[in-house]
This record gives C-alpha cells, sequence and structure tokens, in this order.
C-alpha cells in the first residue's frame, strides 16, 4: 500500500512524544489534556493534528478489537478439531486483511479528507500471492479435514466388523456392516 507522500506534523515529532500521545489517550486523557501535557514539554502540535491522530488510533483499536471479536466467533463456530478451528480461523482472518486492505481508504491526517488507496505493482504481486496462497491453504485445509474422516470411517467400519464377528454374526452379515459403514461403493 502506497503511503502519504508528506508525513503528519505528529508523524515528524520524536518516537518518545508520539509513545507518550498513545499512552496518555490509552490512559483515558482527553485532547485538552494532552495538548497540555505536550505544551509542559514543549512540543508544538495543532489541536486538529492532534485530534487527527488520536482518531487514527482509535480507529485502528476498534479495527484490532473487531479482529480479535471476529477471531473469537470464528474459533467458535467451526469444528471440535482445535487444529480445525485454528486453520479455519486464521483463513478467515488473512481474508479478511486482503479485503479491507483492498477496500481501505487512506485519510490524510492534515486535511482530514479521505483518498484511495493505490498500489505499487509490488504491492499488487503481494496481494495476489497471499490470495493465491490463501486459495492453498483452504485446499490443504480440506484435504486434511477429508483424510481425517475417511480414516475415522475405516477405523469405525473395523470395529463395526471387530464387533459382529465377535458376535459369531455369518460372513455375509459382517460384509453388509463394513460396507453400511464405508459406504455403497466400498
Amino acid at each position: 500500500m502506497a503511503k502519504r507522500s508528506t508525513p503528519s506534523t505528529i508523524d515528524k515529532l520524536p518516537e518518545q512524544v508520539r509513545e507518550l500521545i498513545g499512552t496518555l489517550r490509552r490512559d483515558g486523557r482527553t485532547i485538552d489534556e494532552i495538548m497540555a501535557k505536550l505544551g509542559e514539554l514543549s512540543v508544538d502540535v495543532s489541536r486538529s493534528a492532534l485530534g487527527r491522530h488520536v482518531k487514527t488510533l482509535a480507529d485502528v483499536a476498534d479495527r484490532m478489537r473487531n479482529s480479535r471479536a471476529i477471531a473469537d466467533s470464528l474459533v467458535a463456530q467451526f469444528g471440535d478439531q482445535p487444529d480445525n478451528k485454528l486453520a479455519r480461523a486464521n483463513l478467515e482472518l488473512m481474508h479478511s486483511v486482503v479485503m479491507q486492505t483492498i477496500t481501505a481508504a487512506v485519510v490524510d491526517e492534515e486535511t482530514g479528507e479521505s483518498q484511495p488507496v493505490t498500489f505499487s505493482p509490488e504491492d499488487a504481486m503481494f496481494l495476489a500471492r497471499s490470495m493465491q496462497s490463501l486459495a492453498s491453504a483452504e485446499k490443504t485445509n480440506s484435504d486434511r479435514i477429508i483424510k481425517a474422516r475417511e480414516i475415522a470411517t475405516k477405523e469405525a467400519a473395523k470395529k463395526a466388523v471387530d464387533a459382529a464377528k465377535t458376535k459369531g454374526l455369518g460372513a455375509d452379515t459382517v460384509e453388509f456392516i463394513r460396507k453400511a459403514v464405508l459406504g455403497s461403493g466400498a
């Protein structure tokens, strides 16, 4: 994703000052309280630039909370196997990240206007590869689930056959049970 051509006045501040702004905001300080603290430190920024920066911080925090909620929801939805839940949740989250990236708009902190995201050829190639990798990962996950089901079905058929033989059922009945568990074409 292409970056803004000019950094905001907040972006130009030393890292320690930017971290202080973030810490104060997380601690629940208002823009006016942050402005007062910056004034004590002789840091000169406009209230509107600080407001836009704080809004950006809030937007990022909201996206992170939303992503966590989505991840929790997805993990609760998919299967009983923890591996399947995690794999499925990761795939869904990556799809979400790619879609957010493609459909995002950049807000210019100086003007407050939304601008469409532009991609360099390298960024476009990265997104295309990401989508290809996601498709491949979904296929691998699906194949793994199918394989696990086949193994479980074969184990169930073997247990059913063993139980039928233990009870002294005839060979035709045992074969019928085996085919019923495995499916008609077994």
